[in-house]
């Protein structure tokens, strides 16, 4: 018999959010300006004027309210569409957080926890 249970694969919490990021594909290169979709203690969507293929590392800097400019790494887990496109103007980019101290981690799940 099958369980109508379906089963979330995200270990933390995630919730809506339109923050301000800025986006390093290459070191040296200038940050692109963009905005969050939605975030979580473990990562972050986002929109992207270029396509990002997965497992690409890059540089943040995360905007979280009230609070100063918070640099991270991060890896691409997924970026919609799967392609590039000339058509497309604007991705959607899933990113997991790499080597988050304790403290942004807390950070993250102050800001989830208060916009649940």
């Amino acid at each position: 018999m099958k369980s109508n249970v379906t089963s979330e694969r995200r270990r933390e919490q995630r919730v809506d959010a339109r923050l301000q990021i800025e986006l390093q594909l290459d070191a040296g290169e200038s940050r692109q300006a963009s905005s969050t979709i939605n975030i979580s203690s473990n990562g972050v969507y986002f929109h992207s004027p270029r396509h990002i293929a997965p497992l690409t590392k890059l540089g943040m800097r995360l905007y979280l309210p009230d609070e100063d400019p918070v640099e991270c790494q991060g890896v691409v887990v997924r970026c919609l569409p799967e392609t590039a496109s000339a058509g497309v103007q604007q991705y959607e980019v899933a990113c997991y957080f790499l080597d988050l101290d304790g403290d942004f981690r807390a950070l993250l799940r102050h800001y989830v926890q208060s916009h649940l």
